[in-house]
């Protein structure tokens, strides 16, 4: 973050977004495996030569100053069973992420489908979000619990179990809260790219994190199929019907206490953090498909080459700045 002028959002932030689809990873690891055979099959040891490992990731960086600045939201992408969103309001930074439970495959139940739907509503919500003053903060927490009676209210046919975690930066106070339910978790690095704060996993045990879930409700509304083998990449999700007045008092007035009283988990559950960020402070929020394969020091080591990035873009005469 750096610091701005008063009469405008005190602070200013660079949102950066990586993502691969899962049928795109599946071709590209099979085709790496290949590589590495073909390249270890060489009779003489000195011929051989790392095989390079360049992922087909998308990647979206963003300056989110202001929404007339070339910033456009986004409410899904195709990440395999992760999602991810984000929305600015008024000076308000809100993102998120989402990972679908992949258990709901063996039932015929494409997860995946339930967390870009998740995010897409939170999304949604954040924007659908009362703000009395320009500078008044989102409560992450809040648009969690309101995408989520959202998709409830919609009766949609989007089931299974999705983590997710909402956060919301304040551009004008530099404040970053989290809500917080399930193993997608954040982290803080300071300038020199260390980690200062660390989220924990909200689990009920090991490999059991709190989730929010829509199971099949059996009154015969068939699941979306994920695309069948061979098919291009699909991103099939819902987006929200426009709120009328009866919708609204409903999403308003859940308190998914017939969720509570099965032991699901809700939106109530979700922990909420609050921090205030500095002078090039960094947030990484990501599934516990990063954190779980990636050990903080390595996340501190990748930040680190992207700050460098960013840096050597700026200080090209005439370039796009991101």
């Amino acid at each position: 973050m750096k610091l701005q002028n008063s009469l405008r959002p005190r602070f200013q932030a660079v949102l950066a977004s990586a993502w691969i689809s899962k049928r795109s990873a599946n071709r590209y690891v099979d085709d790496y495996v290949k590589r590495v055979k073909a390249e270890s099959s060489q009779t003489k040891t000195s011929a051989r030569q790392a095989v390079s490992f360049d992922p087909p990731i998308q990647v979206q960086v963003l300056r989110a100053v202001e929404p007339s600045a070339g910033y456009e939201p986004l409410d899904a992408i195709n990440g395999g069973e992760d999602s991810l969103f984000h929305v600015r309001l008024k000076q308000n930074l809100v993102f998120g992420v989402s990972d679908g439970v992949g258990g709901w495959n063996e039932s015929g139940v494409d997860p995946s489908i339930f967390s870009r739907s998740l995010t897409a509503y939170s999304a949604a919500a954040a924007e659908n979000t009362f703000l009395l003053h320009d500078s008044d903060e989102a409560d992450p927490k809040d648009i969690m619990r309101r995408a989520f009676a959202a998709m409830r209210c919609d009766n949609i046919p989007a089931y299974g179990s999705a983590t997710e975690l909402v956060l919301n930066l304040s551009l004008a106070s530099g404040n970053l809260q989290a809500a917080q339910l399930g193993d997608s978790t954040f982290v803080i690095l300071d300038p020199k790219q260390k980690a200062r704060v660390v989220s924990a996993e909200q689990q009920h045990r090991f490999n059991m994190p709190y989730q929010l879930t829509i199971p099949p409700t059996g009154d015969g509304s068939e699941p979306l199929k994920p695309a069948a083998e061979g098919e291009e990449d699909s991103a099939q999700f819902f987006r929200p019907r426009p709120e009328i007045e009866q919708t609204r008092k409903q999403i308003e007035e859940d308190d998914f206490s017939d969720l509570s009283l099965v032991g699901f988990d809700t939106p109530n559950d979700a922990r909420l953090e609050k921090h205030t960020l500095g002078h090039n402070d960094i947030v990484v929020a990501a599934t516990d498909g990063l954190f779980d394969n990636v050990a903080v020091d390595e996340v501190e080591r990748l930040a680190d080459r992207f700050m460098l990035a960013i840096s050597k873009i700026n200080s090209i005469p005439g370039a796009k700045r991101p």
